[in-house]
């Protein structure tokens, strides 16, 4: 009995040691994994943005100050946000500009697909803004500053491929400011290339040559941006099913807000265009375009120049000719003939605008409407304010005039015969 009594002793002993030792190489196990978890959740947290946003949860977002940016406004961090941009994969991925000042002495460059560059918010909106001795002092915002560049962000043309072009699609950029810096200079977003689903959304362009300029887009929104204090805001060449539409806009001290060439099926609407600049709006040989429902405000002739082009409608404006601190201006050096709204090209509608006038010298029988050339171009319930001109319309033949003035309010360059008015 006795030595099978101390045999089972020791083998529980043994037992109960190895259970002792691999209990504490679990612990000791545990330890290290939750360390290691917690290293790399720090690493991911470091290096990825978490966005809250749902369409781009499968892709990576970085936020460029933890690879080296600095937001002093005397670093550049081009290369840095280049970098990142190439490393993206082919599903795209967000680059993250935290609040600060961020010089760029070359563009930040876009050549692939589903890149998207976002802020935390624009920040600063005004030069009016700067030496504010209110209590509200201007805020700050993730900034993008041009220093030896002439281009903030910049896809550029690439070659086709197999004869076909090489489109760049599903770019966004949003809650950022882009600025000339100190003075005026550069283009603040351009893209020359081919795209497709371009987004641009509550960017405010400031001191800059133009604020967004564009080419072969189709399917372009830019929505909810304030471009002023630019010589020119936006200017699209060549594109098709665009729209610009909730955004403040004013050129300044000279220049065009917005241009718009050889578009096909333009919506510009809900804008708010008030510059210190030339022109508000000039369509150039586009067709099939909407252009309601915005609010235009300006200091000289040539408010809305409608050149060439074709079935444009231009419907339920309001329209505010100011005069200017030196009256002298109002004309732009133009003759009182211009025209506040100037439209040559077939087949336009001018209809349901609200337009005040309030003319510097109203004796010089000043035009409110001027139709240059082309045939088949209707005016149609115009709210005109201002009649006591003798041409508040200067058209050409085929013009047609419905509920706006009457006849002895219109002034016809040719066969009077040919002209229709009912009022």
């Amino acid at each position: 009995m006795f030595p099978c009594y101390m045999k089972k002793t020791t083998t529980c002993l043994s037992i109960s040691l190895f259970l002792e030792k691999f209990s504490v190489l679990i612990f000791v196990f545990a330890i290290f994994v939750l360390i290691a978890a917690a290293s790399c959740k720090k690493t991911v947290i470091e290096k990825v943005y978490e966005s809250k946003d749902s369409s781009n949860i499968n892709s990576p977002e970085f936020i460029i100050t933890n690879f080296g940016a600095k937001g002093d406004g005397k670093t550049d961090c081009s290369s840095i946000i280049n970098d990142l941009i190439l490393k993206m994969p082919a599903a795209g991925g967000t680059i993250v500009i935290p609040e600060g000042d961020f010089l760029l002495n070359n563009p930040i460059v876009v050549s692939r697909n589903f890149i998207t560059i976002q802020g935390l918010n624009p920040g600063l909106r005004s030069n009016v803004d700067i030496g504010s001795s209110g209590v509200q002092q201007p805020g700050g915002g993730s900034k993008l500053l041009l220093g030896n560049t002439a281009i903030g962000i910049h896809v550029p043309s690439q070659p086709d491929v197999n004869g076909r072009k090489n489109r760049i699609s599903g770019l966004v950029i949003k809650n950022l400011l882009i600025s000339g810096g100190q003075g005026t200079k550069g283009t603040g977003i351009s893209i020359v290339q081919d795209n497709d689903g371009v987004r641009i959304e509550n960017v405010i362009g400031i001191n800059l040559n133009i604020g967004i300029y564009a080419e072969a887009a189709d399917a372009m929104i830019i929505s909810t941006c304030w471009i002023s204090e630019c010589r020119n805001s936006i200017e699209m060449k060549n594109g098709i099913q665009n729209m610009i539409t909730n955004c403040q806009l004013g050129a300044q001290p000279s220049g065009i807000t917005v241009n718009l060439t050889n578009q096909e099926n333009f919506n510009f609407t809900s804008n708010h265009v008030y510059p210190d600049g030339d022109v508000n709006l000039q369509l150039n040989n586009t067709r099939y375009a909407n252009i309601s429902s915005n609010n235009f405000q300006s200091y000289y002739v040539g408010m809305i120049e409608v050149n060439g082009g074709h079935s444009n409608l231009v419907s339920s404006n309001v329209c505010w000719l100011r005069v200017p601190g030196d009256t002298a201006r109002q004309l732009r050096g133009k003759l009182n003939d211009y025209g506040v709204i100037r439209v040559s090209g077939d087949n336009h509608l001018i209809s349901s605008n609200s337009i005040a006038c309030n003319w510097a010298n109203p004796s010089s029988n000043p035009v409110t409407i001027r139709s240059e050339s082309g045939s088949g171009n209707r005016y149609q319930n115009l709210k005109i304010n201002d009649v006591s001109s003798s041409r508040v319309f200067y058209v050409n033949e085929t013009s047609e005039i419905f509920n706006c003035v009457p006849y002895s309010k219109v002034y016809v360059d040719g066969d009077v015969s040919k002209v229709y008015v009912k009022y």
